[in-house]
């Protein structure tokens, strides 16, 4: 196990089903993980365009209104998005990139798994102490 492994438990964190970072739960553990699902499943037609989904989140996160929200907050939240959050909920099939269009997010196979969770579970769009 390395050092940057935060599970000191029993065993061998890549043997426990709910360590595994394509668990459904592991993948919801970040807030902006939650918060693309959340959005998503509340979005018109089932489906965001990432800008929109990075302004909401910058808004939420900065507890400010949209006047206030400069373009460079907004790209630096769209840029983690980007490189951090979607691609596991993309080869996890949560999320999908729309056929027709480009930076367009619908939802994917495992979709209502991950909502069913979010909502039966209980949810909250804080971020805990460990997140960045």
């Amino acid at each position: 196990m390395s050092d940057n492994d935060p599970y000191d438990g029993p065993g061998e964190a890549d043997a426990l089903p709910l360590y595994r970072k394509t668990d459904l739960f592991y993948l919801l553990s970040h807030h902006r993980k939650r918060a693309v699902v959340l959005t998503l499943a509340a979005a018109p037609w089932s489906r965001v365009h990432l800008r929109q989904l990075a302004e909401a989140l910058t808004l939420l996160e900065a507890d400010a209104e949209h006047q206030t929200l400069s373009t460079a907050q907004v790209r630096t939240v769209r840029t983690n998005l980007k490189r951090s959050h979607l691609p596991p909920l993309i080869q996890a099939g949560v999320i999908a990139w729309d056929d027709d269009q480009t930076d367009v997010l619908v939802p994917g196979p495992a979709f209502a798994s991950a909502l069913h969770t979010l909502t039966t579970a209980g949810h909250s769009l804080a971020r805990s102490p460990s997140d960045g």
